[in-house]
């Protein structure tokens, strides 16, 4: 869950990770970059950003608000 709880992060075996709305249940991106797995996925102390990593042995952090 992001730190205001309004959003929640997912990594997944398609190799992306989504943002998601709880309240609606909708996605709001969809992250590509790993060309494997992706395991594990965090959102930072201040929600700004998305750490995740995956099983092509590389992290990537992302920018929340730019969904890059």
């Amino acid at each position: 869950y992001s730190p205001d709880g309004k959003y929640i992060v997912s990594g997944s075996g398609d190799n992306t990770i989504r943002i998601w709305d709880v309240e609606r249940g909708t996605t709001l991106h969809t992250l590509n970059g790993h060309t494997s797995y992706v395991y594990s996925v965090c959102y930072s102390p201040d929600g700004k950003y998305i750490v995740s990593g995956s099983d092509d042995k590389t992290i990537i952090l992302w920018n929340v608000e730019r969904g890059t």
